[in-house]
């Protein structure tokens, strides 16, 4: 079965998040968001605004681009 966009944006969030040993609590902090509202992205439950992949990236302290290398073709 073919993941959605969002399945894999929310994995490469996780990725990222983790790789920066943060609990979900504190980078939802970050972001500005709910730790359940940041869950619910992670799992790829909701659609994410460009808007809010902006704000997860400043919060990573990366570029909007490194969200998009990993997707799948």
């Amino acid at each position: 079965m073919k993941q959605s966009v969002n399945y894999y944006l929310g994995n490469i969030i996780r990725k990222y998040r983790e790789e920066r040993n943060m609990t979900q609590e504190e980078f939802a902090h970050f972001c500005g968001i709910s730790r359940a509202y940041m869950g619910r992205i992670e799992r790829g439950e909701y659609r994410v605004t460009v808007e809010m992949c902006k704000r997860i990236t400043d919060a990573l302290g990366i570029s909007l681009y490194y969200l998009f290398l990993d997707f799948p073709e």
